[in-house]
């Protein structure tokens, strides 16, 4: 098979913050990698100033100027001049744009007959559903009603569109944004749902706790503070029987902890920041039940696969590309989004019903092993890139 170079363009990586996105992109740069092709990354700036390195072949160009994680006039400027010099050096075969990365590219790779293959976590639209999910009734909240989704939907005209429309293949990670996404692209949208590397099966031990888990970026429509308040819903009994473990970084993190103190939770809750992968994996082997009440339109967050990898019993809400995932009852628990009350209603059923916590976790394992690994994902992804580049 002949190899080629991909060239992936994205706002945002590990190193720059935790998020699914950021994972999937990783993963599956790793995977193009291992079997043989040349990746460049092009992402936005760090804090620390680092502006290349190389991680397991891959080689990452940080570009300045630029925000990190968010796209701009700098990004625009430096991604133009650095993929000349990229390609004046060694060809570029492909460009791989997550969601809008190739956007400020489209007329070089057309004029330079350099075709764009784009993956999809969600839209413009999709943000504008989550941002009236999440707004608070803060005194500005009026403001933000008008301008916010005003700039959500230009951004959808002027850039989700255009890089839909020079894509010569569309993959998503989720069946759920179909409809949205086969506007001006009907016949070369394909789902390829988000894998992950399934952990080898590990016995619990039987804690006199039982341990929970919350994990991710802790922004506000994560609706963590949702898992927290359940937990001071809980008779005094059932909360003397679980822990909830908080895993994750970002800027709601201090209202949560805030919340854990004003209702006087700080026995019974954690928040452990971000974690590195060997002390997460031993987290999740702890751990029995995951909770995920997100109040965002996501496509297919990794945090549920990953949860239900570890056989846990997976309580999330039903949005977005989750309920495609979970069989309620089955290998998991839906709830309505931001409903306190129906999220007690299971946490107390599962408490208190260890084979049906058992069970639930061991069909959610069953799940993951049948539909979302992440070989499957890079293979199918690379299947459609090099049938791109060949055709």
């Amino acid at each position: 098979m002949k190899k080629y170079h991909i060239l992936v363009m994205t706002r945002i990586l590990p190193q720059h913050a935790l998020g699914g996105m950021q994972k999937q992109t990783m993963d599956l740069c790793e995977g193009f990698v291992e079997s043989g092709h040349r990746v460049t990354i092009f992402t936005t700036k760090r804090n620390d100033g680092v502006d290349f390195e190389e991680i397991k072949g891959i080689d990452v160009h940080y570009l300045s100027p630029s925000k990190p994680g968010y796209y701009g006039h700098g990004w625009q400027k430096a991604c133009r001049k650095k993929i000349q010099q990229l390609h004046a050096e060694s060809p570029i075969d492909v460009i791989h744009s997550q969601s809008l990365g190739a956007r400020y590219v489209i007329n070089w790779a057309k004029k330079n007959k350099i075709p764009i293959v784009s993956t999809w976590h969600g839209t413009s639209l999709t943000e504008i559903s989550t941002f009236f999910a999440s707004a608070s009734k803060h005194p500005r909240f009026w403001h933000w009603l008008f301008i916010m989704p005003y700039r959500m939907l230009k951004q959808y005209l002027t850039m989700d569109l255009a890089v839909r429309r020079a894509s010569k293949v569309i993959t998503l990670v989720s069946p759920t944004l179909e409809k949205n996404m086969k506007l001006f692209a009907k016949n070369k949208v394909i789902t390829i749902p988000n894998g992950i590397t399934i952990p080898e099966e590990e016995k619990r031990n039987d804690n006199e706790k039982i341990e929970m888990i919350s994990l991710g970026r802790i922004e506000k429509e994560k609706g963590i503070h949702f898992a927290v308040q359940a937990v001071s819903k809980l008779n005094e009994i059932d909360r003397g029987k679980v822990h909830l473990n908080i895993v994750g970084e970002g800027p709601y993190l201090e209202s949560i902890r805030e919340l854990i103190e004003h209702l006087e939770l700080d026995q019974y809750i954690n928040c452990h920041g971000r974690l590195n992968d060997e002390n997460l994996d031993a987290m999740f082997n702890r751990c029995q039940i995951h909770i995920m009440p997100t109040t965002r339109q996501e496509g297919l967050p990794l945090t549920i696969l990953e949860g239900m990898s570890y056989g846990l019993a997976t309580i999330a809400s039903d949005i977005g590309g989750i309920s495609g995932v979970i069989t309620h009852e089955f290998d998991g628990f839906l709830i309505r989004p931001g409903n306190v009350d129906e999220l007690t209603n299971v946490l107390v059923k599962i408490i208190n019903d260890k084979e049906m916590r058992i069970s639930t976790g061991q069909n959610a394992r069953g799940t993951i092993l049948e539909k979302y690994s992440k070989e499957r994902m890079v293979n199918e992804t690379l299947h459609e890139i090099i049938t791109v580049v060949e055709s």
